[in-house]
């Protein structure tokens, strides 16, 4: 099997070698594109994430929590305290920063299925704002995005609470000083991480958008599964209706894109991708079913 695999690899990496040398125009085109997206749009949010997150788990900030909120979460997910602050970090963190949170974690491939959550303030800022200029419809997504998340966490949740005394493998510093700076070179090491991931899966869209005859709706759709920036932004142009392109954004930020899921494994090796994946489309399904819901209740 290994055989085969290596194989579809190799051919791969040559397609995408010679759609490179013969057609470094549009490749160069699409980076550019990629880059304004990272640069403009995912750079703020994600590094500002990564380096908020990072200094709340090194004051513990977990101390300044209502009890009511930890002992809620840790009831219906059936999950330790320390998770519960896993989960409540990756709702304002966003994904791949969860995977890099659950580094070490005993509850690792049940926590990472119900932690995929996009970064608000990209998904509010960008998308609400820029993209679809609609921030009713957004908040919509928002809903059901979290929702999806919450019902998938009830569902797979283990008989036993699974302990766990550590939220993250960072290193703890007395020095604040010397904390700030070393998150702050973690904080650069996980973006050169996640950025590389764009940048491979840009040129592997960019390639798959020129050989196929797609439409634009598809087109946007399959892209957006390989790499959800560009995709959501794609799908934010098309000329359909906001309910459609709402509906489409929800499907490619609740699966996350395969960018994301590589991202988020390249961080953390132990993760169960098959388990992972299913439970990305599982939460898929109940996200449209919310949206269904919502949108109906919003139009009346």
């Amino acid at each position: 099997m290994k055989k085969y695999i290596n194989l579809i690899l190799v051919l791969l990496f040559l397609t995408l070698e010679i759609y490179l040398l013969c057609d470094s125009t549009k490749v160069i085109d699409s980076f550019n594109k990629t880059l304004n997206i990272c640069l403009y749009t995912l750079l703020p949010t994600m590094f500002a994430s990564i380096i908020f997150t990072s200094m709340l788990i090194e004051l513990e900030f977990d101390k300044y929590i209502p009890k009511v909120i930890i002992n809620f979460f840790s009831r219906i997910f059936n999950i330790s305290n320390k998770d519960v602050i896993i989960f409540i970090l990756s709702i304002f963190s966003g994904y791949p920063n969860n995977s890099r949170m659950l580094n070490g974690n005993k509850n690792l491939n049940n926590l990472i299925n119900f932690t995929c959550f996009i970064n608000p303030i990209f998904l509010i800022c960008t998308i609400g704002y820029v993209y679809l200029k609609d921030i009713k419809v957004t908040i919509i997504i928002m809903l059901c995005h979290y929702i999806s998340s919450i019902i998938v966490g009830i569902l797979i949740r283990d008989k036993e609470i699974k302990s766990d005394d550590n939220v993250v493998n960072d290193i703890k510093n007395t020095n604040y000083l010397d904390s700030y700076f070393n998150i702050l070179r973690n904080s650069i090491k996980a973006l050169c991480n996640i950025f590389s991931n764009i940048l491979f899966f840009s040129l592997l869209s960019s390639l798959i958008s020129n050989i196929t005859n797609f439409n634009s709706i598809i087109n946007s759709i399959v892209l957006g599964i390989l790499e959800f920036s560009n995709g959501t932004y794609l799908i934010s142009s098309l000329d359909l209706d906001i309910f459609y392109r709402g509906m489409l954004i929800l499907i490619i930020i609740t699966f996350g894109s395969f960018s994301i899921h590589m991202q988020m494994i390249s961080v953390n090796e132990k993760i169960k991708y098959t388990r992972f994946l299913k439970y990305r489309i599982l939460s898929v399904f109940i996200s449209i079913s919310f949206y269904l819901l919502f949108s109906v209740l919003y139009i009346q």
